[in-house]
């Protein structure tokens, strides 16, 4: 049987092809859905008034140390807007629980500027980046921050999404010393999915990889190898080769699905061999019939036209009364032969022979299908004649093919006994037994066959667990009436 070649192309290279274009989009979704929740999440606690209260307890912080006469210098108020920034970033007791989706998001999401009572920039975080935008001098803000305390600033929606804060910052005398302004700005997550270039995109990618390839090596060594065995055995039965089975014993569909087509197989050659058989006698009937009706008809003509031809000859031409009685006699021969040409070609098989190397034959054939180990013990001595052969070979057929479809047996023992003028047939399996002998076609032909014989008994034997046994007895010498 040819194997088949290029493994990795079609149904496996499909099937990957369809696991990788469906994970891309799939694992996208899978980021997106998370990342809009937890987006979702944080800005709900930042306009709950979350980055408002922590940028006011920033300032008030920030205020303990700003007195008068001595202002805090630069470094110390960018040290102390940077502290800010990492405040708010902290997924514990920052912003929100989500609050590290805003680093997922941007590399830089918060910036702080700290202003002093006039408005102007004193110091800002994170340093080298971008820079909060503070409102106008004219604002209402500034007079609202320092009313008040803080003041919310109009943000923005797209293409990002901004939020802002402005806290005053009062000195220990409760006057205002400056003020510290929060801004807030992340891109929306569908950007970020869409055009983003993070780490995690080739993590994603090399996971893909190595599952379109574990993908590829479990469908060759586990489904397109299996696949292409039955192809290949469908290709011989398609041929005519029912001896070519499937050899796949795994309990899942494709094993089941191989078991099926194997007794489909053994059950397809049954019907072939029986339809040869009925071809075969219905063309020997046909020439018998042809004979029956020219060449006999003919042959007792002669014979007829023999006769009148002997009676018209006198007496005296002894010569001529020799050679017309010479062709008598042949001529009674042919017929005699041609009757007996008759005789078998109207007979279920051609007669002659011994039975057991039919059933051996028989037997060897389905042991090839089905890997059945086998048993014989034949008495070669019993002939094959019409009255017993056909019909103990059908039995013996339809027993071997139940021990494979029902039996689960691993071997088989045949034996033929003749004692006195019966013949005892025996077929028995060593597998699961607790056959129904009520029901079943193939049981009840077999009885049938066998209780058709003269003096025909039919005998099942199946006990669960013990196996199956099927015995037929006949009488030897009888003749069809």
């Amino acid at each position: 049987m040819s194997q088949r070649r290029f493994p990795l192309q079609g149904l496996t290279l499909k099937l990957a092809l369809f696991y990788l274009l469906l994970s891309v989009p799939a694992l996208a979704l899978i980021q997106w859905t998370i990342v809009s929740f937890e987006f979702h999440e944080l800005f709900e606690a930042v306009d709950s008034g979350r980055m408002t209260s922590m940028t006011q307890d920033a300032a008030r912080e920030m205020g303990r140390y700003w007195n008068s006469d001595r202002p805090p210098g630069h470094i110390e108020l960018a040290t102390r807007a940077e502290a800010l920034v990492l405040r708010l970033e902290r997924p514990q007791d920052g912003l929100a629980p989500s609050s590290y989706v805003m680093l997922e998001l941007s590399t830089v999401p918060i910036a702080v500027g700290v202003y002093d009572a006039a408005g102007r920039a004193l110091a800002h975080a994170p340093e080298n980046s971008w820079t909060a935008t503070p409102p106008a001098a004219a604002h209402p803000a500034w007079e609202q921050a320092r009313r008040t305390g803080t003041a919310d600033l109009e943000g923005e929606e797209t293409p990002e999404r901004v939020r802002r804060v402005l806290a005053a910052i009062p000195g220990t005398d409760g006057q205002v010393r400056g003020f510290l302004l929060t801004e807030l700005r992340l891109p929306l997550p569908w950007q970020r999915i869409v055009g983003g270039n993070s780490f995690e995109w080739p993590i994603l990618l090399v996971y893909l990889v190595v599952f379109s390839i574990a993908t590829a090596f479990f469908m060759v060594r586990w489904v397109t190898r299996r696949l292409n065995t039955i192809a290949d055995a469908a290709e011989s039965w398609s041929a005519g080769d029912f001896s070519t089975l499937i050899p796949d014993e795994s309990g899942d569909e494709l094993g089941r699905l191989s078991r099926d087509l194997n007794r489909m197989a053994v059950e397809l050659m049954s019907l072939m061999e029986s339809r040869a058989e009925l071809a075969s006698l219905q063309e020997r009937q046909r020439i018998a019939r042809d004979l029956h009706d020219t060449v006999k008809q003919k042959a007792f003509a002669l014979n007829l036209q023999i006769r009148a031809a002997r009676r018209l000859i006198g007496s005296d031409d002894e010569a001529a009364k020799t050679r017309l009685d010479e062709s008598f006699e042949l001529i009674n021969g042919i017929q005699r032969q041609l009757v007996h040409v008759l005789d078998e070609l109207r007979s279920e098989r051609a007669p002659g022979g011994f039975l057991a190397p039919r059933l051996r034959d028989l037997a060897e054939r389905w042991a090839r299908i089905s890997g059945l180990q086998r048993e014989f013990d034949l008495d070669d001595s019993i002939l094959d004649h019409a009255v017993h052969g056909e019909a103990l070979l059908r039995i013996a057929e339809e027993a071997l093919a139940n021990v494979l479809r029902h039996s689960r047996a691993t071997r088989v023992s045949i034996r033929l006994h003749r004692k006195d003028e019966q013949i005892a047939l025996s077929i028995a399996d060593n597998g699961i037994g607790g056959a129904d002998s009520s029901s079943g076609m193939g049981l009840a032909n077999m009885r049938s066959r066998a209780e058709g014989l003269p003096g025909g008994q039919f005998e099942l034997i199946s006990s669960p667990g013990q196996g199956t046994e099927v015995r037929v007895r006949c009488n030897y010498g009888a003749r069809q009436q």
